[in-house]
């Protein structure tokens, strides 16, 4: 009988990092693929959504996983893995931004695809309208306010998860998020009634 492996990605990278470490053995890095098939995905969704982007998605998506080979000295067992790699993510954004400030968005409607991977059937038109103003409304919104609401609406982590990733409190990062949706909210019905009249 073939076990499985059920390692969690904390186990893995921190065998990976005590791999990096001098005199260790020749650096395993087998775990990563591990890693790169559970997490590459939701990565991918959280850049394409701060982005707007495909092409650039997966280039953050990619150097994510570099970084980490790169940087996974770094990670210690009293690492959160999730908190960690984000970080790592946020990083790669903010290089990514200074770089690429005036480059367009995504079109409306290709936003829906990546939640699924393929194209949404939406019941009617109407919400298919919503959903493009939605995404359009997330696409104005300042960067910090846009990565909040990612990380919370379309990543599903908690405020804790979040308060560790942006070094402070769950109860800050609450009041964040829904200052994000407040605004994010404003800047909807305004798009809604600009296309309305």
């Amino acid at each position: 009988m073939s076990t499985v492996n059920t390692k969690s990605d904390h186990e893995l990278m921190v065998a990976i990092a005590r791999d990096a470490n001098p005199g260790a053995a020749s650096g395993n890095l087998a775990g990563m693929s591990e890693i790169y098939e559970r997490r590459h995905r939701a990565l991918f969704r959280f850049f394409f959504r701060l982005t707007g982007r495909q092409s650039p998605a997966e280039d953050l998506t990619h150097e994510v996983f570099l970084r980490m080979i790169r940087y996974r000295h770094t990670y210690t067992s009293g690492d959160l893995f999730e908190a960690w790699m984000y970080r790592i993510a946020r990083n790669v954004f903010a290089d990514h931004t200074k770089k690429h400030r005036l480059e367009t968005p995504a079109a409306e409607g290709q936003l829906e695809l990546v939640d699924s991977g393929r194209p949404s059937q939406l019941d009617s038109a109407a919400k298919q309208q919503d959903l493009a103003l939605l995404h359009r409304a997330l696409r104005e919104l300042p960067d910090e306010k846009r990565e909040l609401i990612v990380l919370s609406r379309f990543q599903g982590l908690t405020y804790e998860q979040m308060g560790r990733i942006l070094g402070c409190e769950a109860g800050t990062v609450k009041v964040r998020v829904f200052r994000a949706m407040k605004e994010m909210g404003q800047v909807f019905h305004g798009l809604r009634k600009e296309k309305a009249s």
